[in-house]
């Protein structure tokens, strides 16, 4: 009778112990579907980006894939302004609330699916304008944390992935640099300058 207790508390301490990872968000800014942590672009040029999610295979298993995703993308708005977002296809039931606020830099983003996604699935694409230059940075946070009820990340079998995941690992900075004034431009304004002093002198 002890060896069965034991026997059955092993058993059940291996499969409390056993943890799937939790899907992984990443930022992409060359289309390669690869994650990036950081780009650079020069100002007055738009930002493109995408967002994606990569789900373990253990984790389906466990789980049965994602069927609905919601996140707050923040970003730096002295240096970037959001102009444009739009889900994947294969997300075709978007949040009401899906938009972006310039004034608090911040985008929310949900997404549903009829069906379970799983693997390496993109989640949205969206643009920005260059403000100023600069390094900005582009967060991933929970869409809203404070309300209980909530889940962003769900799976098809219900499981809420939201504490789970980590999103400061999505972090990405964005480079900006000043256009550089073309080395013609400054010859002929050199040129120029030299060419007024001369006629000045003539007079």
């Amino acid at each position: 009778m002890k060896l069965k207790n034991i026997i059955l508390a092993s058993a059940l301490s291996l499969l409390t112990s056993i943890s799937y990872a939790a899907p992984v968000l990443y930022f992409d800014f060359n289309g390669d579907g690869l994650q990036d942590t950081s780009t650079s672009v020069a100002l007055g040029d738009a930002l493109n980006a995408s967002l994606y999610v990569s789900i373990s295979d253990a984790d389906t298993s466990a789980n049965g894939g994602l069927i609905s995703w919601g996140t707050e993308i923040g970003f730096s708005n002295t240096l970037l302004s959001a102009n444009s977002f739009s889900l994947a296809s294969n997300w075709p039931l978007s949040g009401v609330n899906n938009g972006f606020d310039n004034a608090t830099g911040t985008m929310d983003l949900l997404g549903s699916s009829f069906s379970a996604q799983t693997g390496t699935v993109k989640l949205a694409d969206f643009s920005f304008d260059t403000l100023a230059a600069g390094t900005a940075t582009l967060t991933l946070n929970e869409l809203f944390p404070d309300l209980a009820t909530f889940t962003g990340f769900a799976s098809s079998n219900g499981y809420d992935y939201d504490a789970d995941i980590n999103y400061s690992l999505a972090s990405a900075n964005v480079n900006i640099s000043a256009v550089p004034v073309p080395s013609a431009l400054i010859l002929f304004v050199s040129g120029l300058i030299g060419l007024l002093k001369f006629n000045q002198r003539k007079l």
